[in-house]
C-alpha cells in the first residue's frame, strides 16, 4: 500500500512538472555561470573593487524595486508566458554582451546594464515558476512538497555547484565563452516553458474594471500580514535572513583567518553547502511527512543556529565543512516547507503577490546581516559574529515556536482547505 501511495506521489508530478524542473535546472545553471563571469570580467575590464561591487549590488538591486510589482505581473498573467519572456530577455542581454566582449567594447556601464537586467530577469523567472508549482501538480501537501523539494534542489545545483565553476573554468579558456554558453541556456529553457501546456488561466476582468497596480499590491501585502501563519514565517525567515547572511558574509574571513584555508579551501566550503542543499531539498518531502511541518521549520532554524555556533567555536576545518554542509540542509528543507505551506493556504490568484511580499520582507534582513556581521568582526573577533548569530538564531526558534509547531500550522492548513 506505501509503495502504491508513492508511486501515485511521482505519477501525480507528471511530465508537465519534469519540464519545469527540468528548464528551472537549465535556467539556475545559467545564473550560477553568469554569477561567477560577470565579476571576472569586471576584474578583466577594470580592477576597482567598487566597480566590481556596483556589478553585484545591480543584480540584486531588481529585487528591491520589482518584486513586488513582479508578483501583480505573475498574478495577472500567464506563468508560463512570464517565465518564457524572463527567459527570452535574459538570451537577448546575454547575445548582446557577448557581442560586446568579441568585440573588445565592453565596459562598466555595460556590465552594470547587464548584471542588472539579467537580475529583473530572475525575479519575474523565480516568481512565476514558483507560483507555477500548484498549477502543475496538485496541492495534495505530499506532491507539493516532493515538487517544491527539486525545484529548490534544481536551483541549489545550478547557483551554487554546477554554474559557477563552469562560468569560471570557460571564462578561463575563453571569455566569450560562459556568456555565449549561458545564452544558450536561457534560450533552452525558455522552450522548455514553452512545451508545456497548462489548465491555468489568466484571471479575465470581463466588464469590471481592473484595479490600480498598487491595489493589486496591497491585497498581497494584506494577505501576507493578515495571515497568522504567513506573517510569523516571514518574520522568522527575515530574522533568520540576517544570522545566514551575516555567516556568509563573514565566512570567506574565517576561512583564512581562523581556519587557516587557502582560496580553494574557501570554494570547499561553499560546495559542502550546495551538497547539503542538494540532500535538504531531496528529503525536505519525507522528513515533512515523518515528522510534520512544523518540526522541520523550527528544527531547521534551531539546526542551523546550533550550526552557526559551532563555526564560531571549533576552528577546524572538517568540522567547519560539515557544519556549512548541515547549514545547506537544513535552511533548504526549510525554504521547501515554507513554499508548500504558502501554497496551501494562499489561493492560487493571489499566490505571486503574496510570494512577492514575503520574498522581500524576507530579503530586508540580508543588508542588516551582513552590516551587522562586519561590525562585530571589526570590533571584536570573527568568531563573535559567529556566536552571536548562532544564539540569536536559536532564541528566533523558542520565540516563534507556539505558532509555528504542528498543531498550530495543522489547524491554519486545514482552515485554508475549508
Amino acid at each position: 500500500m506505501r509503495t502504491k501511495e508513492s508511486g501515485d506521489a511521482k505519477v501525480r508530478l507528471g511530465s508537465r512538472f519534469h519540464r519545469l524542473f527540468g528548464a528551472t535546472l537549465v535556467s539556475a545553471i545559467g545564473t550560477g555561470m553568469h554569477a561567477a563571469a560577470l565579476p571576472l570580467l569586471v576584474l578583466q575590464s577594470t580592477s576597482g573593487p567598487m566597480a566590481l561591487s556596483s556589478v553585484v549590488m545591480a543584480a540584486e538591486v531588481p529585487w528591491v524595486l520589482l518584486s513586488l510589482h513582479a508578483g501583480v505581473v505573475v498574478d495577472r498573467l500567464d506563468r508560463r508566458r512570464v517565465m518564457v519572456w524572463a527567459d527570452l530577455g535574459r538570451f537577448a542581454v546575454l547575445v548582446a554582451l557577448a557581442v560586446l566582449v568579441l568585440t573588445a567594447l565592453v565596459n562598466l556601464v555595460c556590465l552594470v546594464l547587464a548584471a542588472f537586467l539579467l537580475g529583473v530577469g530572475q525575479v519575474f523567472f523565480d516568481i512565476a515558476a514558483q507560483s507555477a508549482v500548484p498549477d502543475l501538480v496538485s496541492r495534495d501537501p505530499r506532491s507539493l512538497a516532493t515538487a517544491n523539494g527539486r525545484i529548490v534542489a534544481a536551483e541549489s545545483n545550478g547557483e551554487d555547484f554546477v554554474g559557477p565553476p563552469l562560468g569560471s573554468a570557460l571564462f578561463g579558456l575563453w571569455n566569450l565563452l560562459p556568456f555565449a554558453g549561458n545564452a544558450l541556456s536561457f534560450a533552452a529553457s525558455g522552450l522548455l516553458i514553452f512545451s508545456i501546456r497548462t489548465d491555468a488561466k489568466p484571471k479575465e476582468t470581463s466588464g469590471t474594471p481592473r484595479r490600480s497596480v498598487r491595489g493589486e499590491i496591497a491585497e498581497g501585502i494584506r494577505w501576507l500580514f493578515g495571515n497568522r501563519t504567513l506573517r510569523a514565517l516571514a518574520t522568522a525567515s527575515c530574522l533568520g535572513n540576517i544570522a545566514v547572511t551575516a555567516q556568509f558574509a563573514m565566512l570567506a574571513l574565517l576561512a583564512k583567518e581562523v581556519l587557516g584555508l587557502p582560496d580553494f579551501g574557501f570554494g570547499l566550503l561553499l560546495t559542502a553547502t550546495a551538497v547539503g542543499a542538494t540532500v535538504g531539498g531531496l528529503a525536505a518531502a519525507a522528513a515533512g511527512k515523518r515528522f510534520g511541518p512544523g518540526t522541520v521549520v523550527l528544527a531547521g532554524k534551531a539546526g542551523v543556529g546550533t550550526a552557526v555556533l559551532v563555526l564560531g567555536l571549533v576552528a577546524n576545518a572538517w568540522v567547519a565543512a560539515a557544519m556549512m554542509m548541515v547549514t545547506g540542509a537544513l535552511m533548504t528543507a526549510e525554504k521547501v516547507v515554507v513554499s508548500t505551506l504558502r501554497q496551501q493556504i494562499v489561493p492560487n490568484e493571489l499566490l505571486g503577490r503574496v510570494l512577492s511580499s514575503s520574498r522581500l520582507v524576507v530579503m530586508t534582513g540580508g543588508p542588516v546581516g551582513a552590516a551587522l556581521g562586519g561590525v562585530l568582526a571589526s570590533l571584536f573577533a570573527v568568531q563573535v559574529s559567529y556566536v552571536a548569530g548562532g544564539v540569536f538564531l536559536i532564541l528566533v526558534t523558542l520565540v516563534f515556536y507556539p505558532v509555528l509547531n504542528n498543531r498550530t500550522l495543522a489547524s491554519t492548513t486545514d482552515e485554508s482547505a475549508r
